[in-house]
């Protein structure tokens, strides 16, 4: 992965340089050692247009890795050296770095060294929006935008298997926890700081949201909808123009639409790019991101795409590690062809975030205790039944739901939908989306205006019930553009703005309370609005982690063997999501213990 990397030193540490080599994954990275002394050695490993810069003064050292959109450069660097004095600071000011990551609009890891005393210390944004990882042990320290660095460098003893239990059913570990021992995740809003004499890691959470009580639910429906807007539209207007291109990620969705839209209000110029693709996008789909550009006037791009080859998917678990799933690969040609006709300078603008912070994210039914909590988080949550993860990684089902249940007790929030909202934000969207978007920057950078920190922090104090049934998101799209709400939903195949639009959210939200009811109708659904596309499990995929079971003997020390068989063998009883998941695990198990994997031995193997 693209980013920063670094270390405390010792005198036996051999060549830093050399570690980071592995981390180069492409002719067009560049290695780079931006910081070295007694105490710490930090690199880059990046291609030329990825955003990173250093600033230092006599006292300090700081590398920003990421952009933060609403500063100048002259005051931003200023800012930089006198945020890094407080990071740095046994007695820093803590509430000053908070109210500053709190009015900060940017997706960064600062990294930062005292000069003289050589404290190592780290801070990422509210939202940790570009995933970060560090080992310690007491005596080495080390971080690292890639776990491969830390699983390759690390003292590690192996797999968490708790971790590995957590990602097979949720797709992806709880909290700080990761696939590996040892090796944490950087929470979000975090200072972490390295007494180099002691060896001491101190980690301060600064802030924490807490979705409890929502400040604007004395305020009208319209008028949070127009203070959105406000939002929205400045949150684009900061991101444009940051690189060579503003390339807008079409689909036929209510959040990439809105994308569209508000750069079109803001008189951006931009270029909206769609996959169309028989296998994994529905017809549907393209239908409508084509009347959206056509109604605005915004030159509009179609590239056809194909299924993903063993090349793609064994790229995907060198560079996210088993952090992402392996079922949309296929969107790698996309990026390949956006950066052949732009270049890697572009910035790639998505709706990410938008199916977090307008929809209403409580629970569809009432949850009367924590027990009723931990059940729906992973009954609405889980690519595998909780006794099928339990079965294949020989951890009982009752520690595997403890483990679910301890995490939901550090949040801040006493009730349990607003622990569930919690759930989605911080684990859901942090731990596994916020992985699947930093997938794109291994091509160019990647951002969304939906989690700009002013737009986010306003929306997730909208109330739940004008954010039921998409009235708050009708309410917003329209205002924003009326255009872009006159299109249908895609899921729903009727207009966003119109009446019918409100019976069908209606029916919706009452079906989402009856699950069976609920799953029997989906396919209906999708059949009529021309969401079903051709893609099925190809027989070579089961047969890809067939052989990667049977040859490759870590994977039985980490997952059972007779299970992982039987679940093969019954794969058509599974859906794609869940046999995908499974692929991932056992892919970055494989590439991690081999000296050749199996995905290695496949490049031209075509996956679906």
């Amino acid at each position: 992965m693209v980013g920063v990397t670094g270390r405390t030193t010792r005198s036996d540490d051999g060549t830093f340089a050399a570690s980071l080599e592995p981390l180069v994954h492409t002719e067009r990275y560049e290695r780079e050692i931006v910081h070295e002394s007694s105490s710490a050695a930090i690199g880059t490993t990046a291609y030329p247009e990825y955003p990173i810069r250093v600033v230092e003064d006599e006292d300090r050292w700081v590398c920003l890795e990421g952009r933060i959109y609403d500063r100048p450069d002259a005051v931003l660097e200023r800012e930089l050296l006198e945020v890094a004095a407080d990071v740095l600071a046994a007695d820093g000011d803590e509430a000053f770095l908070t109210e500053w990551l709190l009015e900060t609009d940017g997706e960064f890891l600062l990294v930062a060294v005292d000069k003289d005393s050589g404290r190592l210390g780290l801070l990422n944004d509210p939202l940790a929006r570009l995933p970060t990882y560090y080992f310690h042990d007491g005596e080495s320290f080390l971080f690292s935008r890639e776990l491969r660095y830390l699983i390759n460098e690390a003292p590690i003893e192996g797999f968490d298997p708790m971790g590995v239990a957590q990602c097979l059913l949720f797709g992806y570990s709880l909290g700080d926890r990761t696939l590996v021992e040892g090796a944490n995740r950087l929470r979000p809003g975090t200072k972490l700081t390295v007494n180099p004499d002691r060896g001491a890691v101190t980690e301060t959470a600064l802030h924490r949201f807490d979705f409890g009580e929502p400040a604007y639910a004395d305020r009208s429906r319209s008028r949070n909808a127009s203070e959105l807007v406000d939002r929205f539209e400045r949150a684009c207007r900061k991101r444009s123009g940051q690189g060579s291109h503003d390339v807008v990620s079409l689909s036929g969705g209510l959040d990439s639409r809105s994308v569209l839209a508000g750069y079109n209000a803001e008189g951006i110029p931009t270029t909206a790019a769609t996959m169309a693709s028989d296998e994994f996008v529905p017809p549907s789909d393209v239908e409508i991101a084509r009347e959206l550009a056509n109604e605005l006037e915004v030159d509009w791009q179609r590239y056809e795409i194909g299924p993903p080859n063993g090349s793609d998917l064994d790229r995907i678990v060198k560079t996210k590690n088993g952090q992402i799933g392996l079922l949309t690969s296929f969107i790698l040609e996309f990026f390949r062809q956006l950066r052949e006709e732009y270049d890697a300078g572009l910035t790639y603008v998505t709706g990410d975030g938008g199916d977090k912070v307008l929809p209403d994210l409580t629970p569809a039914r009432p949850l009367a205790d924590e027990a009723a909590l931990v059940d729906y988080v992973i009954d609405e949550n889980s690519f595998l039944s909780l006794e099928q993860v339990a079965r294949i990684t020989g951890l009982s089902a009752e520690a595997i739901r403890r483990s679910v249940r301890d995490r939901l007790r550090m949040y801040p929030e006493s009730d349990p939908a607003s622990k569930y909202v919690h759930f989605l934000v911080y684990e859901r969207g942090v731990n596994f989306l916020f992985e699947g978007e930093d997938r794109n920057r291994f091509f160019f950078w990647s951002t969304t205006p939906f989690y700009s920190i002013d737009f986010f922090r306003y929306a997730m104090n909208c109330p739940p019930d004008q954010k039921a049934r998409y009235n708050l998101y009708r309410a917003f799209l329209s205002e924003l553009e009326p255009a872009a709400a006159a299109l249908p939903h895609p899921d729903y195949g009727v207009p966003v703005a119109s009446t019918r639009h409100e019976a069908v959210a209606f029916v919706d939200d009452l079906l989402s309370r009856y699950p069976r009811v609920f799953d029997a109708v989906r396919p209906i659904v999708k059949s009529i609005n021309g969401l079903e596309t051709g893609s099925q499990l190809r027989p070579d995929t089961v047969d890809c982690i067939r052989t990667q079971v049977e040859q490759c003997e870590a994977v039985d020390d980490v997952l059972s063997t007779d299970e992982l068989h039987a679940f093969l063998d019954a794969h058509a009883d599974h859906d794609r999501t869940s046999v995908y998941r499974l692929f991932a695990l056992t892919s970055f198990i494989d590439d991690v213990h081999s000296s050749q994997s199996v995905l290695e031995s496949r490049r031209d193997t075509v996956f679906g």
